[in-house]
């Protein structure tokens, strides 16, 4: 599983990658991977279009800001990965153009690949298909609970040596 720092790398990453590019469609193999809304087609239509404003990361979730207020989360949970790059179907396969990176097996998991404006894609690869992806209105992710109960943030400023200390005054 992508431990935090791990995470904080993928999404530095895809900052320099994806900001201001756009979602012109999406792909699934299995329209489970999608949480949110529980039908495919209704992701599918909503994300179209949408240009990537923000990447950032809170706990391990990645946060996609887009434009018209809506949240893209991605949870790689416990094998899935987020790989950019250009695949092709073949043999009713997806398989990378002009990369030996992206055809470790490892990476060959792919159920979900959003097309980008660039003639790029963003694909999740996940081998146990645990992962999971959301779509919300961004004023509602923010004050849900699912949001507000993540805890404290480690790589802010204001998470001091004295608040980690209180976290766990009363564990031992």
């Amino acid at each position: 599983m992508p431990e935090l720092p791990e995470v904080e790398t993928i999404v530095r990453d895809l900052r320099m990658k994806v900001l201001k590019r756009a979602f012109i469609d999406v792909w699934a193999d299995t329209e489970k991977i999608i949480k949110r809304p529980k039908k495919f087609e209704e992701f599918r239509e909503k994300i179209k279009g949408k240009k990537i404003l923000k990447v950032k990361r809170r706990a391990k979730n990645i946060i996609f800001e887009l434009s018209d207020n809506l949240i893209l989360l991605i949870h790689q949970k416990l094998t899935g990965h987020l790989m950019y790059g250009k695949w092709q179907m073949k043999d009713n396969k997806w398989e990378p153009e002009n990369s030996e990176i992206l055809k470790d097996r490892v990476n060959t998991y792919i159920h979900l690949l959003f097309f980008l404006d660039n003639g790029l894609m963003l694909a999740l690869s996940d081998l146990r298909k645990f992962a999971k992806v959301e779509l919300w209105e961004k004023e509602e992710f923010y004050s849900s609970l699912d949001f507000k109960s993540l805890g404290p943030e480690p790589l802010d400023k204001s998470f001091t040596f004295d608040k980690f200390k209180e976290i766990f005054k009363n564990s031992f």
